[in-house]
């Protein structure tokens, strides 16, 4: 597995050329990778946690009141 700073070195790579290679830019290019590695890092411990944290939104009672509403009516006719 990829060292922390492998990831975040990769991915400030890929921001740089995304963003046209320029130069002087790479402590921005850096603190950027470096947030998106810890989001992940954030999102693959809460998966751990309780994967259905992991699972994206469906509309239910709780989240989506009114599509809820809206399918269990469509369903009827």
């Amino acid at each position: 597995m990829d060292s922390r700073e492998d990831r975040i070195r990769a991915k400030a790579h890929d921001l740089w050329e995304a963003d046209g290679r320029p130069e002087g830019r790479d402590r921005q290019h850096w603190s950027e990778a470096a947030k998106l590695v810890e989001e992940e890092e954030r999102e693959a411990a809460k998966a751990a946690v309780d994967p259905e944290k992991s699972k994206p939104n469906e509309p239910s009672a709780t989240n989506d009141p009114v599509g809820v509403t809206l399918s269990a009516m469509k369903r009827q006719n």
